[in-house]
């Protein structure tokens, strides 16, 4: 088994499609609420992705395979008067986990 661990190209389409089915798929889960996401966010969300400087996201490969993804968003600690990363997502396909 090969785990390839990228950060996503929102501009490269393989990557937005893997995206929005990993994202989806979390969604679908009871853990990330049960509810898939529409589809005005399945045909934009990359695209909008994209245009921002302060997130990010991770995609996880087995195999070539997706399987898994972070989404990450920068914040600020005022506390610490210092940047902050928020893990916004975190999902992993039902067969991938726990290995």
């Amino acid at each position: 088994m090969t785990v390839t661990i990228i950060s996503a190209d929102f501009h490269n389409s393989n990557h937005a499609k893997d995206l929005v089915m990993l994202l989806n798929a979390y969604a679908l889960d009871p853990m990330g609420g049960g509810e898939g996401l529409s589809e005005y966010t399945k045909n934009n969300l990359a695209k909008t992705l994209a245009k921002r400087q302060d997130f990010f996201t991770l995609l996880a490969y087995v195999d070539g395979k997706p399987a898994g993804i972070l989404n990450c968003i920068e914040g600020f600690s005022t506390f610490k008067c210092k940047p902050l990363l928020n893990i916004h997502d975190c999902g992993v396909l039902s067969e991938y986990r726990g290995l």
